[in-house]
């Protein structure tokens, strides 16, 4: 190839015309080393993609062959040759040898760390219980005397041993007797004032009505499965009478709580939210496959207000919900998903991002690559280097979470802003490079399309990195989801809003769902039908008001 220049044009060249060409050659070498570095991206890249095309394919395959097997195949199973199938309900006896010697203790050799007991651990552990029985163990008769010189014993100290006993569940008929008095002398009739029952013509106390909707909201026992429990007590109470029992009691007893709770919502300055299926098969002019959805809104342990979660039943997933649950009240920040919907809130409000999720695309990114690749390798992948630079961003997280919000602050600005900053620039240099169809493409061009919403959480440090305690928060619901499948009315919906939005704050305030529902519909039945504000206010999960049973000693 003939040089671009001469040897002679070269030597004729002035100074200023040879730095020109030197500064024309260095930048288009520059531009050959950017194209070369993009190449090896998109190389790189591609290479995930097909590993990535390859598992799926693989998955997919596996999959067809176990529905071909299920669909066509034996009914029974087959096992390799020396593989013998473990009965799960005789595994003790199967495995059990009355003939295998007890080990030589000389020939054990206990693990160099043994945890050390805490001196009165079980007695803390039972500290909260009542002993209901004392079973003593004394010498009677002629074991009293000393059969060497035929003294009485003398009592020198007590061994006390602490056992814990499990009573079910128990019902207690409470018969309430009234006395009619009339004056023998004008005939004038008076009778003593009765406390209001809980619901008029029922049968249902505060205790009764707390045990159900605990079972249900707390531990996700679905009605019916609590129907057939207390059956097996004795006791004859249909799915449809405890669904009209939460429903009554929800509306006229929980749901003024949940009004003060949501003022006392919309007064914080920083929120989080999310939403999540919920089918309602009465609501009208549906299909029967149509999702409805339950709205959540939280504040959570930065917020500097009593932490609250409240749900909200609406018919649809549509953007106006979250508008008209904030109303014209609620100005701050409002941290939650990726979910087009909150981008639309008001200006008043500031939309922040959920780190989580970005995190979660890298992680499914990574995931498909597992199969084929080292772990030498893997620490190549665009997915890996993603997770680790959120690892050190979240590292920082744990390191500050007891600070103060302002302490927060400042750390943020010093060690996580500079990392958050070189992170996106490294996946802007991937935009152009990556495959939009590909789990890893998906990663890099969502996480870019929440630039602004990630980087939020800097501004202030009252936020959260991201949005996983509106997820824990929907945790009880979908698990209840799960049991119950669906709700039957809008009501019904309704009423499950609420009673969640109650249980869910109680836990998050250290309560006993059981004990703190069955306090407060005792008392909000005595408060009669316009319960004075003040009253009601020191029924709140966070009132300093309410009695110790309502208190949990452990921390779950």
């Amino acid at each position: 190839m003939d040089p671009v220049f001469t040897e002679e044009q070269l030597n004729r060249m002035s100074r200023e015309d040879m730095l020109s060409l030197l500064k024309i050659m260095q930048e288009h070498r520059q531009k050959q080393e950017e194209t070369l570095q993009k190449q090896e991206s998109r190389i790189q890249i591609l290479e995930e993609k097909t590993k990535e095309l390859e598992f799926l394919n693989a998955m997919l395959s596996d999959r067809l062959t176990l529905a071909q097997r299920k669909r066509f195949g034996a009914s029974s199973e087959k096992y390799a040759d020396g593989y013998t199938q473990l009965n799960l309900f005789n595994e003790a006896e199967q495995e059990a040898d009355p003939n295998t010697p007890e080990p030589d203790l000389e020939e054990v050799h206990p693990s160099s760390y043994k945890r050390k007991k805490r001196s009165g651990k079980k007695e803390e552990d039972l500290s909260s219980f009542e002993t209901t029985e004392v079973i003593e163990y004394k010498l009677t008769g002629a074991d009293r005397y000393c059969p060497d010189c035929n003294t009485k014993y003398k009592v020198v100290t007590k061994e006390t041993v602490k056992r814990l006993k499990f009573i079910p569940a128990r019902f207690e008929v409470v018969e309430e007797v009234t006395f009619v008095y009339s004056c023998p002398k004008c005939g004038a009739m008076k009778r003593p004032e009765k406390a209001p029952s809980l619901l008029k013509g029922s049968v249902a106390t505060p205790s009764l009505v707390a045990g159900i909707m605990n079972a249900k909201y707390v531990n996700g026992m679905p009605l019916a499965r609590q129907e057939r429990e207390f059956a097996r007590y004795d006791l004859n109470l249909s799915t449809k009478t405890m669904a009209n029992w939460i429903i009554q009691c929800a509306d006229r007893y929980l749901q003024p709580l949940y009004d003060l709770m949501k003022e006392e919502l919309l007064r914080s300055k920083y929120l989080h939210g999310d939403e999540t299926r919920i089918q309602v098969i009465d609501e009208p002019d549906q299909k029967g496959s149509t999702q409805n959805w339950m709205w959540v809104y939280l504040t959570d342990e930065y917020s500097g207000s009593p932490q609250m979660v409240l749900f909200q039943y609406e018919r649809t997933r549509a953007g106006y919900h979250p508008k008209e649950f904030l109303g014209d009240q609620f100005e701050g920040y409002f941290t939650c998903d990726g979910y087009q919907a909150y981008h639309s809130l008001p200006e008043r409000i500031t939309v922040t991002g959920c780190m989580a999720h970005a995190r979660r695309r890298f992680d499914e990114a990574l995931t498909v690559l597992k199969k084929d690749f080292t772990k030498e390798q893997l620490k190549e992948t665009t997915a890996y280097q993603a997770m680790a630079r959120i690892g050190i961003l979240y590292k920082i997280e744990e390191m500050i979470r007891d600070k103060s919000p302002e302490e927060r602050y400042k750390e943020r600005q010093k060690q996580a802003k500079p990392l958050l900053e070189a992170f996106f620039e490294w996946l802007h240099t991937l935009e152009d490079s990556v495959d939009r169809s590909s789990l890893i493409g998906e990663a890099v061009l969502y996480t870019l399309n929440q630039e602004v919403y990630l980087k939020r959480y800097l501004e202030d440090g009252h936020l959260s990195i991201d949005n996983l305690a509106a997820e824990r928060a929907l945790k009880n619901f979908a698990t209840g989801r799960r049991n119950w499948l669906f709700a039957k009315s809008i009501r019904g919906a309704q009423a499950s809003a609420t009673v969640y939005s109650i249980t869910e704050t109680a836990m998050l305030n250290g309560l006993k769902p059981y004990n703190y529902l069955t306090y407060v519909m005792g008392q909000m039945k005595d408060l009669g039908p316009f319960p004075e504000k003040e009253a009601m206010l020191e029924l709140l999960p966070w009132s300093t008001s309410l009695p110790a049973d309502c208190h949990s000693k452990l921390k779950k």
